[in-house]
């Protein structure tokens, strides 16, 4: 009988114990003592980048053309009129200004345009005559720093 006891105190003594233990562990993980964090901005220029290819697959043949078109707007959505873009590429074809768009010049790495009154600026690419994929790349140009972004697409060359 007197092992009966020993054991009824023994279990009341760890039911107390892991009781106090989860009390305290408890007490350290609450949510609700937490200071909330200063509200912080966005990390970019608020500015949207829309690059695409139309089309994004072309024959390896020399001749076959796509039209890269770019479009921007700024945090409130209005178009971004008149900035200055260049484009560069990595591929074995051409890159040059699209009729549709305000030609600003060439570069060294590749070439510039403005963008429209839509926030729009276009260049056509002819198709080089190796199978691989081609990156476009397009950022801002100058010394202007009111809007920052980098945007690269690819092109299928087959």
């Amino acid at each position: 009988m007197g092992h009966r006891k020993f054991f009824a105190g023994t279990q009341t003594a760890c039911a107390a114990a892991a009781a106090i233990a989860l009390l305290l562990a408890g007490a350290g993980c609450g949510l609700d003592k937490s200071p909330q964090p200063d509200l912080q901005g966005p990390s970019t220029t608020g500015v949207s980048v829309d690059l695409r290819a139309l089309p994004d697959v072309l024959n390896a043949d020399g001749v076959s053309q796509t039209q890269v078109r770019l479009v921007l707007h700024d945090n409130t959505g209005r178009p971004i009129v008149g900035q200055a873009v260049l484009f560069q590429t990595d591929g074995d074809g051409t890159m040059g200004p699209s009729p549709a768009s305000t030609y600003v010049g060439p570069v060294q790495t590749g070439i510039v345009m403005a963008s429209d009154k839509d926030g729009t600026a276009y260049v056509v690419y002819t198709a080089g005559t190796s199978i691989r994929v081609v990156t476009f790349i397009v950022r801002p140009y100058g010394i202007d720093t009111t809007y920052t972004f980098e945007k690269s697409i690819e092109i299928h060359q087959q």
